[in-house]
């Protein structure tokens, strides 16, 4: 390396793994130049690219007279702080993904591009005096503003033109009549009224939340991490917020994560009235220009709360207190593709560097999150009653063979939902499979209806007539004729929609509503059943795993879970645990209010030893055992492991690059870690790509990655690089 004048060591988003080497331009102050603008180049043809400045150096790799000038800077400031940069560029080296891909998914999508952040200054609508005094209702000549006003009042706080616009669209000459009345005024950022009030909460605090609460305070300096393990309907989101009114007096700032996005929209209201502060949001249901707003509220730390999903974790904060990861055993933390981060282990991580505390909350927690606290790196507090002295429900394993059935529905369980609707309670049943029937079959000849581009069974979705491939998502129309030998077809397996129908037959009086992911597809359909079901209008509930997480149906008194069996029998080592997790969130939906819940598990092998621990024992009885056996067999958290992952639409081309990377691995780690692979992957065949693995696993997470990179570095050069798509999982959660 040659000592040069200042040279700009730029991240952009881009495969390949490393920085690049820029001058200032011109016209650039240098005492202004620092880590963490963004900045245009010129980046290969394209001429106008986005880049973030990492670090600033006078040595290159490269001769000076060759380096290229930036084209300009984009920010006076920087967007990404020095410590959240330092993150980010830990995460990069931890889950070995190029450092621009990784620093280019942190930003909201409208910051990755060269639009100034001055762009999307906050403009937000607020009540004056006169307009939290008046009565809306007054205002019969003028429904719109009558409306705009009741929505400003009951929300308590400003909000976005974003924000309004989505739900009253074509608002705007309303907006400005009230502010002709001097109902409402118009303000930015800068003018914000950002006193802080919080209101009294409606519950008192039994025993268990007292302690929990009072321990986590002890620690409200450090960077503790807590298990906060409470069973469904213990209490945990109001010992959340106990926690939050503390730090958010101290001046500082609370980030929680939820597994859902449609969990957010519940406790964002929960929030909203309990808390009159500002509140971020962060998830992909937000325009981008919203998310920007949000992203900078809590950047300047403007915003006391912010709330969101996965990709939350990337959000910087000015001054953190809290942080908080609600379901933390959900897979859906963890990213399963392009960048396959884990939300939980970076919050966690994140945690330690910022010395903040943060809370894992769970009915059914991770293995990994129990092997932790068996090793006294995480806190173990318990909720062990439910709240508002809300019994447990009580389980009924039933043995359906030989049994009378109505298509996925047996007679007992029909009695069971016919006697809890004649006591006028709510009933909830369970499948974790959407559309009508799982297959379509010939039983003359055995064709069967295969996706060609998966060689797995098509989905038929009889509400649109079609089938569908539920892992590619191609669709086909519908035939009833086997075209080999012209037979009638068997619709074989049932999904939710089956189900529906079935109930519909059976229970005609009854308001019946299908909660998955197809009828909930358009913005606040989820929200919109919700209300229906807290307001009593939905007297069964049908739904997938959706329905699972966190939600508080005080009326719901039955929950049947279908089809128990699914998961027993996977190749997937974690399967028992993922089956057990969703076996006792879906139960915990039941006997949340002053009534009793029952539940009732359908299936063809009651003896099964996971149903009778999980039923006698309890989850963390089960999870004992389970965590016996991962250790008996090296398995994580005994262990760690890496994925390299190829797929091609050769399967020999995807076979052979993995091949060869074995072979690279073991020469350059002298057979010091273990190697499986090539393995099919459990879908072997997904959208006309053959996919394959190499599962790499080591006793020792510091010799594990010390290996990885000159390895990847090889990889990146091999031949047979070129023709497959290959990535890299770092600790991976799924098989498939």
């Amino acid at each position: 390396m040659i000592a040069h004048p200042l040279i700009l060591r730029v991240a952009i988003a881009t495969p390949l793994r490393r920085l690049f080497d820029y001058l200032p331009d011109d016209a650039s102050n240098l005492n202004n130049l620092q880590p963490g603008l963004r900045v245009s180049v010129s980046f290969g043809r394209r001429k106008d690219v986005t880049g973030v400045v990492v670090a600033l150096s006078n040595q290159s790799d490269f001769p000076y007279n060759k380096l290229k000038k930036i084209n300009h800077v984009i920010d006076r400031h920087s967007v990404i702080g020095s410590k959240h940069l330092s993150l980010l560029e830990w995460a990069s080296n931890y889950y070995h993904y190029p450092i621009g891909e990784v620093i280019f998914s942190a930003l909201p999508s409208a910051l990755r591009k060269n639009n100034p952040i001055t762009k999307y200054d906050e403009k937000f609508w607020g009540l004056t005096k006169k307009g939290v005094a008046f009565e809306a209702g007054l205002m019969k000549q003028a429904p719109k503003q009558s409306q705009l006003l009741k929505y400003l009042q009951e929300r308590k706080i400003p909000a976005t033109e974003e924000e309004i616009y989505s739900i009253y669209p074509r608002s705007k000459q309303s907006l400005l009549s009230l502010k002709d009345k001097g109902l409402v005024t118009k303000k930015t950022a800068g003018d914000s009224d950002n006193a802080l009030k919080i209101n009294k909460s409606p519950f008192k605090l039994n025993k268990d939340q007292k302690s929990a609460t009072n321990e986590i305070l002890k620690s409200i300096d450090n960077g503790s991490i807590f298990l906060l393990d409470g069973l469904t309907g213990s209490g945990k989101t109001e010992v959340y917020m106990t926690l939050m009114e503390s730090v958010i007096r101290a001046g500082k700032q609370c980030l929680i994560l939820l597994p859902e996005i449609g969990l957010t929209p519940q406790q964002i209201q929960r929030f909203k009235d309990r808390f009159e502060v500002n509140i971020a949001i962060q998830h992909s249901g937000l325009s981008d220009t919203e998310r920007t707003q949000h992203w900078l509220a809590a950047r300047s730390g403007k915003a006391k709360i912010i709330i969101g999903t996965r990709s939350a974790i990337w959000t910087e904060l000015a001054n953190p207190g809290l942080y908080i990861i609600d379901e933390e055993h959900d897979l859906s933390y963890k990213q399963q593709d392009g960048f396959r981060y884990s939300a939980r282990d970076m919050l966690i991580t994140r945690a330690s560097r910022d010395k903040v505390p943060v809370i894992l909350g769970s009915a059914t927690p991770s293995l990994e999150t129990l092997y932790n606290v068996k090793k006294d790196r995480y806190k173990h507090l318990i909720l062990s009653t439910r709240a508002a002295n809300a019994k447990p429900p009580k389980y009924r394993l039933l043995d359906i063979r030989g049994k009378k059935m109505h298509g996925p529905i047996s007679q007992t369980l029909v009695d069971e939902i016919t006697k809890h609707l004649n006591n006028k309670n709510q009933v909830l049943l369970f499948l974790n499979r959407r559309g009508y029937a799982v297959h379509l079959f010939c039983h003359s000849c055995g064709w069967k209806a295969e996706c060609t581009r998966c060689d797995l069974p098509y989905t038929y979705h009889k509400n649109i007539n079609r089938l569908v491939c539920h892992h590619c998502g191609v669709t086909k129309r519908h035939i009833e004729q086997c075209p080999d030998c012209n037979e009638a077809l068997l619709l074989m397996g049932h999904g939710t929609e089956r189900i529906e129908e079935v109930l519909s037959s059976l229970f005609p009086k009854a308001t019946i509503s299908r909660i998955d992911r197809d009828t909930t597809r358009k913005k606040n359909a989820m929200h919109d059943y919700l209300e229906k079901i807290h307001s009593g209008e939905i007297d069964i509930l049908i739904g997938t795993q959706m329905l699972a997480k966190g939600h508080h149906f005080p009326n719901v008194t039955l929950t049947g879970i279908v089809d128990a069996d699914r998961g027993l029998f996977s190749t997937d080592f974690r399967a028992s645990e993922r089956l057990a997790q969703l076996f006792m969130q879906v139960s915990g939906r039941t006997g949340r209010g002053v009534k009793e819940g029952t539940v009732i598990v359908q299936t063809y092998n009651p003896e099964h030893p996971l149903f009778q621990q999980l039923i006698e024992h309890g989850y963390n009885y089960f999870c004992n055992s389970l965590l016996q056996e991962r250790d008996h067999s090296s398995l994580p958290p005994y262990s760690y492991m890496v994925f390299l992952r190829a797929e091609a639409h050769n399967s020999n081309d995807a076979k052979q690059f993995i091949n060869d990377a074995t072979m690279q691995l073991n020469q350059l780690t002298n057979n010091k870690l273990l190697l499986f692979g090539p393995i099919p992957a459990l879908i072997e065949k997904r959208s006309g790509r053959y996919r394959y693995q190499l599962i790499i696993q080591s006793d020792s997470r510091k010799s594990l990655h010390a290996q990885l990179d000159n390895w990847l570095e090889n990889l990146e050069k091999s031949k047979h690089s070129k023709k497959v798509r290959w990535s890299l999982d770092v600790d991976p959660q799924d098989m498939a």
